[in-house]
C-alpha cells in the first residue's frame, strides 16, 4: 500500500505543495515527487508513493499573495533527524503561516 498522508492548510493562502518521496529508507534516495494544491482552510487526503516507498523526504510550499510568490522548503538529510520523525511517524500535516513564514506540523489522526 502507498503512502497517504492527511493534509490541511490552515492558512488564508491556496497552496501548492510539492511533496518529496524517498525510495526506501536512505534520505539520500529519491523516488519522485507527489504534487497537489489546498485552497485555505482546505484538507484533503494524499496517496503518494508506492508499497515499499512509503517515506517522506520533503515538503515544499508555495504561496502567491500580492503580486508576490512565498515559499517555504523542508528537506531531510539525516535518517532519524526532528524532520524525517516529524513527517514520518504522523498521518496528518497541517500548513499555517505567521511573520511571513510557513509552519508545518504533523498529528495522529483516525
Amino acid at each position: 500500500m502507498a503512502g497517504r498522508k492527511f493534509f490541511s492548510n490552515l492558512s488564508r493562502y491556496p497552496l501548492a505543495v510539492t511533496l518529496a518521496i524517498r525510495r526506501s529508507e536512505d534520505p539520500r534516495d529519491q523516488a519522485g515527487t507527489k504534487d497537489f494544491s489546498l485552497p485555505p482552510h482546505g484538507q484533503s487526503w494524499q496517496d503518494y508513493g508506492n508499497n515499499i516507498d512509503i517515506y517522506l523526504n520533503g515538503i515544499n510550499l508555495i504561496a502567491l499573495s500580492n503580486g508576490a510568490m512565498l515559499g517555504q522548503q523542508y528537506v531531510v538529510i539525516t535518517r532519524g533527524s526532528a524532520l524525517d520523525n516529524e513527517l514520518n511517524r504522523f498521518n496528518a500535516v497541517d500548513f499555517n503561516f505567521a511573520h511571513n513564514t510557513f509552519y508545518v506540523s504533523t498529528r495522529q489522526v483516525y
